[in-house]
């Protein structure tokens, strides 16, 4: 027996089939679960951007801090090893410059480039020209100030190991994350080889 035959001749018997018209939902309980869904699915993306976000300024100061990390460790490598630390002020418009002689026997200077923002690193032998000068630092990060300190610079037996401090003031080049990642580091490299 089919579908329709059953209802007519359950009809036929006085049989009426029980139809609830109050089943399903309200017009007003359908706005107030979109609407509460809604609210949970805004929350959601707001949490998804804001830990987006902050992931991208981690990643970003992990970049300036590896970029200046590396090149001052290279930096003061060639310092440790080398001699015959100068200070002076030939190329670096504001402030002063390291030069010194390689453990190799080079002329090696570094100094802050103002307009760039970056340290400058002049390599060369005998005498190095300011117009040789390379970027040394990344071009992600920005250095706003690079400050010498030189101390036991006498040649002689009684000169105290020649020692330099370095400070650095740096921060990200990204405009969106240039405030947030000042960073000022400092670092004393002694030289290995006395100046006799």
């Amino acid at each position: 027996m089919t579908g329709d035959n059953f209802i007519k001749s359950n009809f036929k018997r006085g049989f009426t089939p029980s139809i609830k018209f109050g089943a399903g939902f309200t017009l007003l309980e359908m706005i107030v679960s979109i609407g509460l869904f809604s609210v949970l699915v805004v929350a959601a993306i707001g949490i998804m951007l804001g830990v987006s976000n902050a992931q991208i300024k981690a990643a970003n100061l992990q970049a300036v801090q590896d970029n200046i990390r590396f090149s001052l460790e290279l930096m003061t490598k060639e310092l440790r090893t080398g001699q015959k630390y100068n200070l002076s002020s030939a190329c670096a418009v504001q402030g002063l410059e390291i030069s010194f002689d390689t453990a190799a026997g080079e002329k090696r200077t570094y100094y802050l480039d103002s307009a760039k923002k970056a340290i400058m690193k002049i390599k060369g032998t005998p005498t190095p020209s300011c117009d040789n000068a390379v970027q040394f630092t990344g071009e992600d990060i920005l250095v706003d100030t690079f400050t010498l300190s030189l101390r036991g610079q006498a040649v002689g037996p009684n000169d105290g190991q020649p020692m330099i401090t370095i400070s650095l003031k740096i921060s990200s080049a990204d405009p969106r994350f240039g405030p947030q990642t000042n960073m000022n580091l400092q670092t004393t490299v002694v030289q290995r080889i006395r100046d006799l």
